[in-house]
This record gives structure tokens, sequence and C-alpha cells, in this order.
């Protein structure tokens, strides 16, 4: 029996369609366009799960979730993850789409203060540091990717995961005092 968690909501998601969805993310950007932005992006990371709609339904998320959305790529996953579990708890398309409109400006403004702001800054200065301590430059490539790495793959972890457990719930998540007050602190110490 395969392995399966639910967040008291709707249709439990599979773990091979959650790892699926995490992959995907990586891709989120492949489709860019100025048209749609992340748009299709975000629609092809959704498809794992959407294909646990019923068929008439499947397509006329599919479509939904394939209109205009931008956000920052490593935070796309709370997008995601949040309109997957609305699209499979049956909200109605209306509302959804309200949703999805309201997430683009949290998801992008949080997401560039964290990572571009904060984190690629933090670790290019401790992956220097290291250099200027004597570390090779083959040692500083690998301790900035590491560190890099870590957090963006972890971001995205979180991402999805919260989205898919609090649904259209996805606010307090992103009150978290990491994404609220992480930016600044980041930016101190770099």
């Amino acid at each position: 029996m395969m392995n399966m968690q639910t967040s008291g909501m709707g249709r439990p998601v599979s773990w091979r369609t959650r790892l699926a969805m995490y992959l995907r993310l990586f891709a989120v950007q492949g489709s860019w366009n100025y048209e749609t932005l992340l748009g299709n992006g975000i629609a092809f990371c959704m498809e794992p799960a959407l294909e646990m709609l019923p068929a008439g339904r499947h397509k006329g998320a599919l479509a939904r979730e394939a209109q205009y959305f931008n956000a920052h790529p490593y935070l796309a996953g709370v997008a995601v993850g949040a309109l997957a579990r609305a699209e499979l708890d049956g909200e109605e398309p209306a509302r959804i789409e309200r949703f999805r409109t309201a997430l683009c400006g949290p998801l992008g403004s949080v997401g560039d203060q964290l990572v571009w702001a904060g984190w690629l800054p933090a670790c290019s200065i401790v992956a220097l540091g290291a250099f200027g301590l004597g570390a090779s430059p083959l040692a500083t490539v690998c301790i900035f990717l590491g560190l890099y790495n870590t957090g963006h793959l972890g971001l995205r972890a979180w991402g999805l995961h919260v989205g898919l457990a609090r649904g259209m719930r996805v606010a307090q998540a992103l009150a978290t005092p990491i994404l609220r007050r992480g930016p600044r602190v980041i930016a101190r110490i770099a």
C-alpha cells in the first residue's frame, strides 16, 4: 500500500505524486513567456495532482492553472501545492482564480527579498570568506553551491508541502518569521 498524506481536506496526495510535482518545480520557468509568465509552468507542476480529478474537471483545471501567474520560482511550490489542494478539494473555479491572483504579489516580493537580496549574497560572502581564509577555488565553489542549493532545495520542498497541507489557508505559512524577518536578518549578516 502506498503511503499517503492528507491535510484533513479532500483527497490524499501520494508521495509519488508529491515527488513528481517537486521534480517538476525545477522546470517551472521552462515555458516562461511574456503572456503567461510562470502560468504554463505552474500547470505543468500541478499536472500529477490534477490527474486525480475526473476527466471533465481535469481539463478545465489544467487550462485555468496555465493562465498568467507571476511569482518567485523558488516559492512557486507554495502556489503549486495550494492551488492543487484547492482543485482537489473542489473549490469553485472563480474562488480559485481570485486566490491565484492574490498569491502572485506575496510570492514574488517575499521570494525576491529572501533569495536574491538575502540568501544569494550571504552564500557568496561565506564562500568568499572561505577563499580569503585559504580555501582553494574548487572548495570555494563547492561551499557556495552547497550552501545555496541547500537553501533553495529546502525552500521548494517546504513550499510544496505547506501548499498541499494548507490549501487556500496558506497565508499563515507565508507570515512565518523566517519569511517575514529572514530577509532582513540575512541581509544584516551579509
